[in-house]
């Protein structure tokens, strides 16, 4: 029998540009969707939650980062440490009180109007510390969705705390293609994603891929090598500025 051609048609689509009427239209034909939720109003997270759309609230966990009205300057929190020149964010002292505050803050904020949470830079503070904060948030919201984003120095312990509340699973960002610059893994990039994807089934979570391209021919790769892996994968850019990923949702 030969391998598929397509991939398992995308379940989850990652999206962090503005909440434009035709961006939330697109979004609603996804059964999951990640949004950063401060740039959207209550209104348009119930609307897009209206249908069958489980709605996922970007939360960056290592890191703190500017978005909507909360700001980030560096070392102007007490728990900052060093930025992160790639993107405009500082990683943090994951075991700062002030941190624990801050981030669960915003986490409730955000599941005021959203199903769950993307955990982000889960790989960039203190492993035990990260791990600590994400029992703590575990705790305070016991029955909210937790999507990993990779979190792999956090295994084996992260997939029993995602597993404790239903609809929790795994992102693996950049699975076959990254972004800077845009490219296919290299033959040990593509080993290592191997690996891991293994892994993460072993553990029983729901697992969905995210890659990158500028080109056509790049997403087509990427969603080659997901196909005969059987595994769904959102195509998109490293700004995360198409709702409907690449190529959109209609022209698959």
């Amino acid at each position: 029998m030969s391998a598929p051609t397509e991939p398992p048609a995308p379940q989850l689509a990652v999206y962090y540009g503005p909440a434009t009427a035709p961006a939330l239209a697109t979004l609603a034909a996804f059964p999951r969707v990640v949004v950063q939720a401060p740039l959207y109003t209550p209104e348009q997270l119930a609307a897009l939650r209206g249908g069958s759309t489980h709605v996922l609230a970007y939360l960056s966990v290592g890191e703190d980062h500017p978005l909507g009205d909360w700001e980030c300057r560096p070392g102007s929190a007490a728990y900052h440490q060093q930025p992160n020149a790639a993107w405009p964010s500082v990683v943090v002292d994951a075991a700062h009180p002030l941190w624990h505050s801050t981030l669960l803050t915003r986490a409730e904020q955000a599941l005021e109007h959203t199903d769950g949470l993307l955990l982000d830079t889960l790989e960039s503070a203190d492993p035990a510390a990260t791990l600590a904060l994400l029992r703590h948030l575990r705790a305070v919201f016991p029955q909210a969705a937790l999507w990993a984003n990779r979190g792999f120095t956090l295994w084996p312990a992260l997939p029993e705390l995602l597993r404790s509340a239903p609809d929790s699973g795994v992102l693996f960002e950049a699975f076959s293609t990254h972004h800077t610059p845009y490219a296919l893994h290299d033959v040990a990039g593509l080993a290592y994603t191997a690996a891991w994807l293994t892994e993460v089934r072993r553990s029983g979570l729901a697992v969905h891929a995210l890659d990158y391209a500028d080109r056509p021919e790049l997403a087509a790769a990427a969603r080659a090598r997901a196909a005969a892996l059987n595994l769904p994968t959102f195509v998109s850019d490293r700004a995360l500025s198409r709702p409907g990923g690449w190529p959109a949702l209609e022209e698959l």
